[in-house]
Protein backbone atom coordinates (compact mmCIF):
# COMPACT_ATOMS: atom_id res chain seq x y z
CA UNK A 1 0.00 0.00 0.00
CA UNK A 2 2.98 2.37 0.96
CA UNK A 3 4.68 1.94 -2.28
CA UNK A 4 1.38 2.67 -4.17
CA UNK A 5 0.97 5.50 -2.53
CA UNK A 6 4.51 6.59 -3.86
CA UNK A 7 4.27 5.71 -6.89
CA UNK A 8 1.10 7.93 -7.00
CA UNK A 9 2.86 10.85 -5.44
CA UNK A 10 5.13 10.88 -8.20
CA UNK A 11 2.98 10.25 -10.99
CA UNK A 12 0.73 13.37 -9.66
CA UNK A 13 4.26 15.57 -9.60
CA UNK A 14 5.47 14.53 -13.01
CA UNK A 15 1.49 15.95 -14.29
CA UNK A 16 2.02 18.92 -12.40
CA UNK A 17 5.28 19.69 -14.03
CA UNK A 18 3.94 18.62 -17.19
CA UNK A 19 0.89 20.79 -16.73
CA UNK A 20 3.55 23.95 -15.77
CA UNK A 21 5.34 23.48 -18.42
CA UNK A 22 2.71 23.39 -20.90
CA UNK A 23 1.28 26.54 -19.48
CA UNK A 24 4.43 28.57 -19.74
CA UNK A 25 4.47 27.20 -23.67
CA UNK A 26 1.28 28.12 -24.65
CA UNK A 27 0.32 30.33 -27.47
CA UNK A 28 -1.62 33.01 -27.47
CA UNK A 29 -4.59 32.99 -29.85
CA UNK A 30 -4.43 35.20 -32.85
CA UNK A 31 -6.15 38.70 -32.37
CA UNK A 32 -9.81 39.03 -32.71
CA UNK A 33 -9.03 41.64 -35.56
CA UNK A 34 -7.51 40.50 -38.72
CA UNK A 35 -6.76 43.69 -40.93
CA UNK A 36 -6.47 47.12 -38.86
CA UNK A 37 -6.61 50.54 -41.02
CA UNK A 38 -5.29 53.85 -39.81
CA UNK A 39 -5.54 57.20 -41.13
CA UNK A 40 -3.83 60.41 -40.24
CA UNK A 41 -4.62 63.51 -42.04
CA UNK A 42 -2.35 66.82 -41.98
CA UNK A 43 -2.41 70.07 -44.33
CA UNK A 44 -2.43 68.64 -47.82
CA UNK A 45 -1.15 65.15 -47.16
CA UNK A 46 -3.07 61.68 -46.15
CA UNK A 47 -1.10 58.76 -44.64
CA UNK A 48 -2.25 55.81 -44.32
CA UNK A 49 -1.20 52.35 -42.93
CA UNK A 50 -2.90 48.79 -43.01
CA UNK A 51 -1.82 46.14 -40.76
CA UNK A 52 -3.32 42.23 -41.07
CA UNK A 53 -1.91 39.23 -38.76
CA UNK A 54 -1.96 35.62 -40.37
CA UNK A 55 -1.16 31.89 -38.80
CA UNK A 56 1.82 30.18 -40.75
CA UNK A 57 0.68 26.97 -42.03
CA UNK A 58 2.90 24.02 -40.76
CA UNK A 59 4.25 26.21 -37.85
CA UNK A 60 1.92 26.87 -35.06
CA UNK A 61 4.55 29.04 -33.41
CA UNK A 62 4.33 31.38 -36.27
CA UNK A 63 2.47 34.40 -37.40
CA UNK A 64 3.20 36.79 -40.14
CA UNK A 65 2.31 40.60 -39.97
CA UNK A 66 2.07 42.38 -43.25
CA UNK A 67 1.86 46.35 -43.79
CA UNK A 68 1.23 48.66 -45.98
CA UNK A 69 2.01 51.99 -45.66
CA UNK A 70 1.36 55.02 -47.88
CA UNK A 71 1.58 59.27 -47.58
CA UNK A 72 1.71 61.00 -51.03
CA UNK A 73 3.92 59.36 -53.76
CA UNK A 74 5.69 57.43 -51.44
CA UNK A 75 4.48 53.56 -49.74
CA UNK A 76 6.35 50.90 -48.38
CA UNK A 77 5.46 47.17 -48.25
CA UNK A 78 6.81 45.32 -44.87
CA UNK A 79 6.23 41.61 -43.72
CA UNK A 80 8.00 40.40 -40.37
CA UNK A 81 7.98 36.60 -39.60
CA UNK A 82 7.53 36.17 -35.52
CA UNK A 83 6.90 34.04 -32.57
CA UNK A 84 3.97 33.63 -31.63
CA UNK A 85 4.61 33.53 -28.24
CA UNK A 86 7.29 36.51 -27.49
CA UNK A 87 6.84 38.41 -30.10
CA UNK A 88 10.67 37.71 -31.09
CA UNK A 89 11.18 38.75 -34.75
CA UNK A 90 12.45 35.99 -37.23
CA UNK A 91 12.97 37.90 -40.56
CA UNK A 92 11.70 40.94 -42.14
CA UNK A 93 11.66 42.14 -45.44
CA UNK A 94 10.36 46.32 -46.61
CA UNK A 95 9.96 47.28 -49.91
CA UNK A 96 10.22 51.00 -50.47
CA UNK A 97 8.83 52.74 -53.24
CA UNK A 98 9.03 56.25 -54.44
CA UNK A 99 11.92 57.72 -56.61
CA UNK A 100 13.32 54.85 -56.40
CA UNK A 101 12.12 50.68 -55.07
CA UNK A 102 14.51 48.85 -53.03
CA UNK A 103 14.17 46.54 -50.53
CA UNK A 104 15.88 45.97 -47.41
CA UNK A 105 16.31 42.17 -46.01
CA UNK A 106 16.61 41.35 -42.21
CA UNK A 107 17.58 37.75 -41.06
CA UNK A 108 17.89 37.30 -37.07
CA UNK A 109 19.98 34.37 -36.42
CA UNK A 110 20.91 33.26 -32.92
CA UNK A 111 24.31 35.76 -32.99
CA UNK A 112 23.78 38.66 -35.94
CA UNK A 113 21.53 39.83 -38.01
CA UNK A 114 22.51 39.47 -42.04
CA UNK A 115 21.04 42.55 -43.26
CA UNK A 116 20.69 42.83 -47.39
CA UNK A 117 19.56 46.08 -49.68
CA UNK A 118 18.35 45.43 -53.25
CA UNK A 119 17.98 48.11 -55.76
CA UNK A 120 15.24 47.72 -58.64
CA UNK A 121 17.30 47.37 -62.01
CA UNK A 122 15.98 49.85 -64.68
CA UNK A 123 12.39 48.48 -67.02
CA UNK A 124 12.62 45.16 -65.03
CA UNK A 125 9.71 43.06 -63.84
CA UNK A 126 11.47 40.98 -62.10
CA UNK A 127 10.14 40.35 -57.71
CA UNK A 128 12.22 41.89 -55.49
CA UNK A 129 13.66 39.00 -53.86
CA UNK A 130 15.61 38.52 -57.59
CA UNK A 131 16.77 42.29 -57.26
CA UNK A 132 20.89 42.93 -57.18
CA UNK A 133 22.18 42.96 -53.53
CA UNK A 134 23.77 46.17 -53.63
CA UNK A 135 24.58 46.56 -49.64
CA UNK A 136 25.49 43.87 -46.76
CA UNK A 137 25.74 43.81 -43.69
CA UNK A 138 25.95 41.57 -40.42
CA UNK A 139 24.82 43.57 -37.37
CA UNK A 140 25.90 42.44 -33.60
CA UNK A 141 23.61 42.11 -31.34
CA UNK A 142 24.01 44.34 -28.08
CA UNK A 143 26.16 43.07 -25.59
CA UNK A 144 23.39 43.77 -23.09
CA UNK A 145 20.70 42.29 -24.87
CA UNK A 146 20.79 38.56 -22.71
CA UNK A 147 17.37 37.52 -22.51
CA UNK A 148 15.71 39.86 -24.01
CA UNK A 149 13.53 39.47 -26.72
CA UNK A 150 14.52 41.44 -30.13
CA UNK A 151 11.56 42.88 -32.17
CA UNK A 152 10.72 45.17 -34.69
CA UNK A 153 8.66 49.18 -34.39
CA UNK A 154 5.77 47.99 -35.53
CA UNK A 155 5.20 44.95 -33.39
CA UNK A 156 5.13 47.16 -30.74
CA UNK A 157 1.22 47.46 -31.50
CA UNK A 158 0.72 43.90 -31.31
CA UNK A 159 2.80 43.46 -27.45
CA UNK A 160 0.87 46.02 -26.51
CA UNK A 161 -2.52 45.14 -27.29
CA UNK A 162 -1.17 41.49 -25.50
CA UNK A 163 -0.01 43.88 -22.38
CA UNK A 164 -3.38 45.84 -22.32
CA UNK A 165 -5.45 42.40 -21.60
CA UNK A 166 -3.52 42.09 -19.07
CA UNK A 167 -5.02 45.14 -17.27
CA UNK A 168 -3.01 48.11 -15.93
CA UNK A 169 -0.09 48.50 -14.11
CA UNK A 170 1.64 45.93 -16.27
CA UNK A 171 4.87 46.23 -17.74
CA UNK A 172 7.56 44.65 -19.91
CA UNK A 173 10.47 45.38 -22.15
CA UNK A 174 11.87 44.43 -25.54
CA UNK A 175 14.79 45.47 -27.59
CA UNK A 176 14.00 46.99 -31.16
CA UNK A 177 15.79 46.69 -33.91
CA UNK A 178 15.08 49.82 -36.75
CA UNK A 179 17.74 49.54 -39.57
CA UNK A 180 21.18 49.36 -37.68
CA UNK A 181 20.11 50.69 -34.58
CA UNK A 182 18.83 49.13 -31.66
CA UNK A 183 16.65 50.49 -28.58
CA UNK A 184 15.60 49.13 -25.40
CA UNK A 185 12.14 50.17 -25.53
CA UNK A 186 9.30 49.66 -22.22
CA UNK A 187 5.46 48.94 -22.54
CA UNK A 188 3.41 49.95 -19.21
CA UNK A 189 -0.06 49.80 -19.38
CA UNK A 190 -2.75 51.86 -17.40
CA UNK A 191 -6.18 53.49 -17.26
CA UNK A 192 -7.41 55.41 -20.14
CA UNK A 193 -8.57 58.53 -21.13
CA UNK A 194 -11.88 58.44 -23.26
CA UNK A 195 -11.18 58.78 -26.79
CA UNK A 196 -13.57 59.07 -30.06
CA UNK A 197 -14.05 55.88 -31.69
CA UNK A 198 -15.14 56.11 -35.56
CA UNK A 199 -14.27 53.44 -37.61
CA UNK A 200 -16.07 51.05 -40.02
CA UNK A 201 -15.68 47.11 -39.29
CA UNK A 202 -16.73 45.06 -42.73
CA UNK A 203 -19.34 42.73 -42.52
CA UNK A 204 -21.11 45.17 -39.54
CA UNK A 205 -22.03 47.93 -38.34
CA UNK A 206 -19.84 50.98 -38.17
CA UNK A 207 -18.79 51.93 -34.09
CA UNK A 208 -18.92 55.71 -33.39
CA UNK A 209 -18.80 57.57 -30.06
CA UNK A 210 -17.07 57.93 -26.95
CA UNK A 211 -15.28 54.63 -25.71
CA UNK A 212 -13.09 54.38 -22.37
CA UNK A 213 -9.73 52.75 -22.87
CA UNK A 214 -6.64 50.75 -21.60
CA UNK A 215 -3.60 53.12 -22.38
CA UNK A 216 -0.17 51.50 -23.35
CA UNK A 217 2.80 53.35 -23.04
CA UNK A 218 5.91 53.36 -25.37
CA UNK A 219 9.11 54.89 -24.25
CA UNK A 220 12.16 54.05 -26.17
CA UNK A 221 16.26 54.85 -25.01
CA UNK A 222 19.07 54.02 -27.33
CA UNK A 223 20.44 50.47 -26.88
CA UNK A 224 24.55 51.58 -26.69
CA UNK A 225 25.44 54.11 -29.11
CA UNK A 226 23.48 54.76 -31.78
CA UNK A 227 25.16 53.45 -35.34
CA UNK A 228 22.60 55.83 -37.67
CA UNK A 229 20.41 58.66 -37.10
CA UNK A 230 17.66 57.90 -34.27
CA UNK A 231 15.28 56.42 -36.55
CA UNK A 232 12.54 55.32 -33.60
CA UNK A 233 9.37 55.50 -34.61
CA UNK A 234 5.51 53.36 -34.54
CA UNK A 235 3.53 54.49 -37.51
CA UNK A 236 5.37 57.12 -38.36
CA UNK A 237 5.44 59.02 -34.75
CA UNK A 238 8.31 59.29 -31.82
CA UNK A 239 8.45 60.89 -28.72
CA UNK A 240 6.42 59.73 -25.85
CA UNK A 241 3.68 57.11 -27.69
CA UNK A 242 0.54 56.18 -25.98
CA UNK A 243 -1.57 53.64 -27.25
CA UNK A 244 -5.30 53.73 -26.12
CA UNK A 245 -7.22 50.69 -26.57
CA UNK A 246 -10.71 49.59 -26.38
CA UNK A 247 -11.01 47.09 -22.80
CA UNK A 248 -14.15 45.03 -24.63
CA UNK A 249 -12.80 44.36 -27.67
CA UNK A 250 -9.31 44.73 -27.76
CA UNK A 251 -8.49 47.10 -30.49
CA UNK A 252 -6.01 50.15 -30.83
CA UNK A 253 -8.20 52.82 -31.31
CA UNK A 254 -5.33 55.66 -31.30
CA UNK A 255 -2.14 56.42 -31.18
CA UNK A 256 -0.39 59.25 -30.01
CA UNK A 257 2.97 61.03 -30.22
CA UNK A 258 4.93 63.21 -32.13
CA UNK A 259 4.68 63.48 -36.08
CA UNK A 260 8.02 65.48 -38.24
CA UNK A 261 7.30 68.88 -38.73
CA UNK A 262 4.03 68.62 -37.35
CA UNK A 263 4.45 68.36 -33.53
CA UNK A 264 1.26 66.20 -30.78
CA UNK A 265 -0.63 63.77 -33.50
CA UNK A 266 -3.05 61.51 -33.63
CA UNK A 267 -3.81 58.14 -35.71
CA UNK A 268 -7.17 57.07 -35.72
CA UNK A 269 -8.49 53.61 -36.47
CA UNK A 270 -10.64 53.92 -39.45
CA UNK A 271 -11.41 50.44 -40.38
CA UNK A 272 -11.29 47.05 -39.01
CA UNK A 273 -11.60 43.22 -40.59
CA UNK A 274 -12.43 40.94 -37.41
CA UNK A 275 -11.12 37.58 -37.76
CA UNK A 276 -13.26 34.64 -38.71
CA UNK A 277 -13.92 32.36 -36.30
CA UNK A 278 -12.56 28.88 -36.93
Amino acid sequence: MIKLYKQLIILLSLAMVSLAHAAENALPNLPSWQVLEYEQKAFWATAKSRLEVLPVAGKPNEWVLDVMSSVVDNSEKLQVSFEAATGRVLSRARISSGKEQRMKSYQYNSDHILRERRNAPANSDAPASQWPITNTKYLDYPASRGDTVVTSPYMLILLAAQLQAQGPNKSMEVIVNTDLNFYRVKLTSGNGIPVDANYSVTGQDPVSGKVDTIAVAIQASPEDSLVDDDDFSVLGLDGEIILFFDPATGLPLQIRGDAPRIGGTEIKLKSVTMRAAH
